[in-house]
Parts: structure tokens; sequence; C-alpha cells
């Protein structure tokens, strides 16, 4: 079982706060929550994902559209933070799957920089995915959708208004900095294009309603 709480410097901080509430969208088997406490520890998340960026057992660089470069095993961060932050992703799954038990497949930090963006693309070995918004960088005045997820998906039925299975129209979910997505692993989604000075940080979870072969295994039971 999870922890009911973490600490986060000198506060006590919970695993899903009272009255935390994750908001249906217009999709089966996606929700959306924002954490009103981020301020409380995400410069020390922001800290240690820039830290695992230069750390080789934790950092994979991919080409520009492959969602920035890679940070690896989330709860190996050596931060609180970043055991506070998978334990709420781990948190909603179990929620939103009906309380069943839940295991962790992958666990990763994506740090965009200028030019970064990610393809169209589904996720493999897992139930639902999630997501989670740590620093959206800097706004383009000049593009409103640069770096916004992009869901386009022909079972996404508000991604197909003009005809059934048809996708003629974009979910693009408002995600600002503590807010965290759910949503079904295989629904096709993408990033669009970043343009900042800063880093754009995004975390991300697969996780399983089974343990996998070869699953990091951390779960709620």
């Amino acid at each position: 079982m999870l922890p009911p709480s973490i600490r986060i410097g000198a506060a006590d901080l919970p695993v899903w706060p009272e009255g935390q509430t994750a908001e249906p969208m217009s999709a089966p088997l996606m929700a959306i929550t924002t954490f009103k406490d981020w301020e409380t520890y995400h410069p020390a998340l922001i800290d240690a994902a820039l830290a695992a960026e230069q750390d080789p057992q934790f950092c994979v660089k991919l080409f520009r559209g492959g969602c920035g470069i890679k940070v690896r095993r989330v709860p190996e961060w050596r931060s609180d933070s970043a055991r506070l932050i998978h334990a709420r992703a781990l948190t909603l799954a179990h929620r939103t799957l009906s309380r069943r038990p839940v295991f962790t497949d992958d666990t990763w930090g994506s740090i965009y920089r200028d030019g970064d963006h990610c393809m169209p693309h589904s996720h493999l070995r897992s139930d639902v995915s999630v997501v989670y918004m740590l620093d959206k960088g800097d706004e383009d005045p000049d593009d409103k959708l640069a770096a916004r997820l992009c869901f386009a998906d022909p079972r996404i039925d508000a991604c197909c208004p003009d005809e059934p299975g048809r996708v003629t129209r974009h979910v693009i979910p408002v995600m600002t900095p503590g807010t965290m997505l759910i949503f079904s692993s295989d629904y096709l989604h993408s990033v669009n294009p970043y343009h900042g000075k800063r880093p754009r940080i995004t975390v991300s979870w697969n996780i399983t309603l089974q343990r996998l072969p070869g699953c990091p295994g951390e779960g709620w039971m």
C-alpha cells in the first residue's frame, strides 16, 4: 500500500488531498485533475528531473520527434517530490480503474527544448497512461497550440464530430502546472512542437492491471 502522506521539506503532503476529484473528459477512460499544492513540491521535482537528465543511468536521448529527452524510472530520482507524484499517479489510476490493483510498467520524464515534439503514437504493455504537467516552459505568443498535447483517435467521439470513425478534430486538454491526465494507453496522441528557452517538463506513467514480465512492479496492491 502507498503511504497516506509524504514529507516534503517541513510539510507532510497527502498523497491524495481531501476533496481531490478527477473530472471525466469527452472520451471513455479519460479524466483530468489538478493538484492545488503543486507549488510546494515543484521546485524540488524540477531539480530532480534536470539532475536525472545528467545521469546516464536515467537519461535516454531520442530523435527530435521522440518527445524530448527521456529521463527514466521516476521513483529512483532520489527525491521525495518524485515519490509523491509517483504515488499520486498510482492513486489516480487505482481510483479510475474501479479501485483495482495497479502496477507501473514504465515511468519517465520528458524534457522538451526548442524544436522538440512528439510524433503520433500510442503506448504498449499498459492499460492506462498518466501524464503530469511539471513545467510548461515558455509560451509561444504566435502559436497558442504550440507544445499542446493532442488526441486524434477514431474511437473518441469528440474527434469525429462529422462522421463516426473519421477524425476531423483534436481533443486538446488544458494542462497547467499540477495537472494530471489519465487516458487509455491505446489512444493515438501527440505533442505539438515546443518553442521556448526554458525546458518544458512532463512526467508520465504506463500502468497495468496485472504485473507483466519485466515490469518494475511498483504498484498499489
